[in-house]
């Protein structure tokens, strides 16, 4: 058999031979981010919230203000961008738990594709290829609030990397600075404050490769119009709404709050990033056993890089590395001293860490100084270690969709008994003798498979009871929060009642003189949930 010689391949060949593989790593990508997409519970937090931002957005025909159970939401303080995108998904697939992910799935594969091109370009084939495989072995994102979720963050990322590949090439092309201005503005409509970071970066980059001092009024007025248009086609109408209420608490909560006191109970100390990320046992996590990860593998790649290519590190190249040394370290230290830890807020800085690692892999693989034995080990270890952390993701998505029953049943109950005949009705919940209020991932559910009206009834057994026969007996003129909801037939709605209770329950309703006759329909039951229609018999 004759061997194949690389060396020897001509540039086409191995461009034939790059956009294979590029297609093949893209693939893996696409598969990781939209294998069994839509079977995942609906998380309780980010996912949940902005599904039903965009749920309602979408219904109303609103893109300026978004509601929760139809009154303005002062609770999630992001701007729309990703609720946007979200119906732009619900309008092509319908109101689905696919759509509310699609979005996201379809920017992280837009990241790897715009990273893999803008590492090929400017640093090689290998390089981009390397790059593209750490993104596709990236676990965190994968598993938790970014790829595979229905919030902001991927997007978030997407735009937050756009804006720093813009950074990196101003010194080439001086139009890229309203590129990044466009961008930033972007990641603000999607995440809010949290985009002044890139603006921390791209300004201490402009100051530091003196950049900052050839630009003219002109282009200052240029680069300020490239952001604050965008913004303002969104806050100007925002404003009009609700005056600056909205803006005020998002500046309270994202900023000050999340800087001064622990959001969510989740808080740490400065080295918690590192130790999770790393997979070392330390102060925020004692219990923590030491485990590779493929964010230290990548950084041991970059360290062996560094320190052999230590000539980058002169004096005369700095403005080669700044602007990824300024993209990795800004983020880590800014969410690092902040007292409000979650794990997402790390995701922007792995795309330079990748970035960087596949761009040194790549080179030292292909340096003629290293003996050729000892370039094949390299690139054998680095291939097997992408393989070996992108099963491992493949791995943790498995897991979490099969082990999700628990937390799924309620959530499949709905969509079970959604349909036509409760669609546009009220829905209660009474989840035990205490608890009578809708978690947030249950109200997505039930607003975009069975357009129900979702109540909160605040009070116990009793009081639920009370709430249903008035609001069945003036029914046409039920009140959910501030809003006048006519229902579709004015004469029915649908509870789901915790299993244990759920007779006696049935049997105080069936029994209660009200003035008008009641009809109970048992539609449907789960291991803990029964779902009863209360019609009014005419």
């Amino acid at each position: 058999m004759k061997k194949i010689n690389f060396l020897k391949w001509n540039e086409k060949q191995l461009n034939s031979l790059y956009f294979i593989c590029f297609l093949l790593l893209i693939g893996l990508i696409c598969f990781l981010s939209f294998y069994k997409l839509d079977l995942k519970y609906v998380d309780p937090w980010d996912e949940a919230r902005h599904g039903v931002n965009a749920y309602e957005m979408f219904k109303e025909g609103n893109l300026v203000k978004s509601t929760y159970l139809y009154e303005t939401d002062y609770y999630n303080l992001k701007p729309p961008l990703s609720m946007w995108c979200i119906m732009i998904s619900f309008a092509v697939f319908g109101t689905n738990v696919f759509a509310l992910r699609f979005y996201s799935a379809f920017c992280y594969v837009l990241l790897a594709v715009a990273v893999g091109l803008f590492v090929r370009k400017n640093y090689g084939r290998l390089e981009s290829l390397f790059a593209i495989g750490f993104l596709a072995a990236n676990t965190t994102p994968f598993v938790a609030h970014m790829v595979r979720a229905g919030d902001a963050d991927s997007l978030y990322v997407l735009l937050f990397t756009l804006a720093m590949l813009s950074m990196l090439q101003i010194r080439n092309n001086p139009n890229y600075l309203y590129a990044c201005g466009l961008f930033f503005a972007l990641a603000f409509l999607t995440k809010s404050f949290h985009a002044g970071v890139i603006v921390a970066i791209g300004g201490l980059f402009l100051l530091i490769t003196g950049e900052l001092k050839k630009m003219s009024l002109k282009k200052w007025g240029l680069f300020i119009g490239s952001f604050a248009v965008p913004i303002g086609i969104w806050a100007i109408p925002r404003f009009f709404t609700d005056g600056i209420h909205f803006f005020r608490q998002m500046l309270y909560t994202d900023v000050l709050g999340r800087s001064s006191e622990g959001f969510g109970s989740v808080e740490g100390s400065f080295t918690y990033y590192m130790e999770y990320y790393l997979g070392l046992a330390g102060s925020n996590f004692p219990n923590m056993a030491s485990k590779g990860t493929v964010y230290a593998f990548a950084l041991i790649i970059c360290m062996i890089g560094a320190i052999y290519y230590n000539k980058l590190f002169a004096k005369a190249n700095y403005k080669k590395i700044i602007g990824y040394v300024l993209w990795f370290f800004i983020p880590l230290l800014a969410f690092s001293v902040v007292r409000t830890k979650l794990l997402w807020y790390m995701y922007p800085v792995f795309i330079p860490l990748f970035m960087a690692a596949g761009i040194l892999a790549g080179r030292l693989i292909k340096e003629k100084n290293i003996v050729s034995s000892m370039r094949v080990v390299m690139a054998l270890v680095i291939i097997c270690g992408i393989a070996y952390f992108s099963k491992d993701v493949y791995v943790q998505i498995t897991d979490k969709i099969q082990n999700q029953q628990s937390a799924i049943e309620f959530q499949l109950l709905v969509k079970e008994t959604a349909g036509d005949t409760v669609a546009s009705t009220n829905a209660y919940v009474l989840h035990d003798k205490e608890n009578a209020t809708w978690n947030q991932q249950d109200v997505f559910i039930a607003e975009a498979y069975g357009d129900l009206y979702c109540v909160n009834v605040e009070g116990g057994e009793g009081v639920f009871v009370d709430n249903l026969m008035k609001n069945l007996i003036t029914f046409n003129e039920t009140i959910v929060g501030k809003q006048n909801i006519e229902s579709a037939d004015g004469n029915n709605c649908i509870c789901y009642l915790y299993k244990d209770g759920s007779g006696k329950i049935i049997q105080k309703l069936t029994e209660m003189e009200v003035g008008v006759d009641i009809s109970v329909k048992r539609l449907a039951e789960s291991e803990n949930y029964v779902a009863v229609l209360l019609e009014i018999i005419s």
